[in-house]
């Protein structure tokens, strides 16, 4: 039974870490070797974690990172066959990572597995993702998805009729060749990051799988979703707000800079453009921290260009 490299990341909070080691611990047979990215927390926090979990370690970032920055500085010295890519806000639940690994174990070419998550009632959450499309990339900037958001009683009757097919939309009951895992607990295939490369840091939140795991499948690896490892995943409510705004919507047009045709991304860019900039007019005079957040996305939205080069392993 190989070892796994596990990378998790606290950002600040420090009230799920516990729980998501105990729980990893106490039901992952294979070997662990556990490393935390404390991106940002206070001196007392990190000494009891170091205190409390002496086994796992412990770096701290001298400057906060993205999400991909992250994971990818675990990714780069890891020496293990299979790499743990987990939030910190979980509990694994019996055999979880475990059977992840079998999956890969069993399947040689799929470079990436995810695991089916739950909210804290049980009750299944979102686990998968379709590549985007441009008319759901338009309905998101829109703002109009806020109705249809996951937990939304406009959603739940939608599911219910349903008159929508749409993979996030869809309870995931089946082991299955998907197009993205949520990124919340996956399992990577180190040979196929090799390959593939790591994920790209130029954005700091938001979409980073659903670039990475399409890059996967181009280069020929399979991405797949376990139904029986399961995860309980507490931050359903990590919502876009308006300080994190401007990363959600550069990471969409980064991704159709980077994987559509230009068009598309000209359309996205003048979307986003249009419509944050009337919110934030409109916002102007009843709101003005609102107004800023819009306004900051459409000068980002303008700015921004893709990176030409995705960071490879080694280099």
């Amino acid at each position: 039974m190989t070892d796994v490299t596990v990378s998790l990341i606290v950002h600040q909070n420090f009230a799920h870490i516990e729980r998501a080691l105990t729980t990893l611990f106490a039901h992952t047979d294979r070997p662990l070797r556990v490393y935390v990215v404390v991106n940002q927390g206070g001196a007392e926090d990190i000494a009891r974690l170091r205190a409390a979990f002496p086994q796992v370690t412990v770096l701290v970032n001298t400057n906060p990172q993205g999400f991909a920055a992250n994971h990818n500085q675990i990714m780069r010295i890891a020496q293990t066959p299979y790499v743990a890519l987990l939030n910190d806000d979980i509990e694994v639940h019996p055999q979880a990572i475990d059977l992840l690994c079998d999956y890969l174990d069993e399947h040689h070419d799929v470079g990436l597995v995810g695991a089916s998550l739950l909210n804290p009632n049980g009750t299944p959450q979102v686990s998968v993702y379709g590549d985007p499309i441009l008319p759901l990339t338009l309905y998101k900037i829109s703002g109009l998805s806020r109705f249809t958001a996951e937990g939304t009683a406009l959603r739940q009757l939608l599911q219910r009729l349903k008159v929508v097919r749409i993979a996030s939309w869809v309870e995931q009951t089946e082991t299955r060749e998907v197009a993205v895992v949520k990124g919340v607990a996956m399992v990577v295939r180190r040979a196929a990051s090799d390959q593939v490369g790591l994920m790209d840091e130029s954005t700091r939140m938001y979409g980073e799988e659903i670039d990475w795991h399409l890059r996967f499948r181009k280069c020929g690896w399979k991405v797949a979703f376990v139904a029986p490892a399961k995860v309980t995943h507490y931050g359903i409510g990590q919502r876009i707000n308006l300080a994190t705004l401007p990363d959600d919507r550069v990471s969409l047009l980064n991704y159709y800079l980077k994987h559509k045709p230009a068009w598309q991304a000209v359309v996205v860019r003048a979307a986003i453009i249009l419509t944050h900039a009337f919110v934030a007019l409109v916002n102007l005079p009843l709101d003005r921290s609102c107004a800023a957040a819009y306004w900051r996305t459409v000068i980002a939205a303008i700015r921004w260009q893709s990176p030409s080069r995705i960071e490879l392993r080694g280099t």
